[in-house]
């Protein structure tokens, strides 16, 4: 790498990380950084910055720093990494933005939230990748299949018991069936701890169906017990 094409690549690259940031940010004017983004939605705290570049061993490192860390941090980060690793963890920040802006984790209803957080608590990943990486295929069949029998079992439900309004859960199991493969794997246990709080919230008898009987191979897939035994 030639010193006169320094500025012509450092160029390249920002106009990358502008034309291709998540659709669930917006790049805003900030003093003292390159580019900064942020959550569209208004009252959101969310931001993504790449504060500076330098040159180490002929490639080029960017300090970043970005809120939420992850799922289970909402604290922020910073962190120096290459022209990769910024694409990357930009995009898994969107990828945790879209998350918490479709799910009703922070509802205001503190009942879901708890119930939420319960089930998020117990059956979230610790892996180093659970929070990159999507599930195999053999366990994507597995959670579509549970999702199916679930939306079967709401139907039949609802049939019998037209007074009950099981349109919520059913939405969130629709949801997270069309957006299975693009989910890393904790996306995935939280919008199952969604669907299993709102579910607990219906009453005891939809959960005893929805999360003891048929989940049971799900939970066994991902290296868990029921929650209580």
């Amino acid at each position: 790498m030639k010193k006169k094409d320094y500025p012509h690549i450092i160029l390249t690259q920002l106009n990358h990380f502008k034309s291709t940031f998540p659709p669930e940010c917006k790049i805003v004017k900030a003093q003292d950084c390159l580019i900064r983004y942020e959550d569209k939605e208004e009252e959101s705290e969310f931001y993504f910055q790449i504060h500076s570049f330098s040159l180490n061993n002929s490639e080029f490192q960017y300090l970043i720093s970005f809120k939420p860390t992850n799922q289970n941090t909402l604290a922020g980060i910073t962190r120096t990494l290459n022209f990769a690793g910024v694409e990357a963890s930009l995009q898994n920040w969107g990828n945790i933005i879209k998350l918490f802006n479709e799910t009703d984790f922070f509802d205001e209803d503190p009942i879901t939230n708890f119930y939420t957080k319960e089930f998020f608590n117990e059956y979230k990943l610790l892996d180093e990748d659970a929070d990159k990486n999507p599930f195999d295929i053999r366990r994507q069949l597995i959670i579509n299949h549970y999702l199916e029998n679930s939306i079967k079992f709401i139907e039949k439900y609802e049939r019998l018991n037209p007074e009950v309004d099981l349109t919520e859960p059913k939405r969130i199991a629709i949801e997270l069936q069309e957006n299975l493969t693009e989910y890393n794997q904790n996306q995935v246990i939280l919008k199952l701890s969604e669907f299993w709080a709102i579910t607990r919230k219906k009453g005891l008898s939809i959960l005893k169906e929805i999360f003891f009987e048929l989940a049971k191979e799900v939970i066994k897939e991902i290296g868990k017990k029921m929650i209580g035994i």
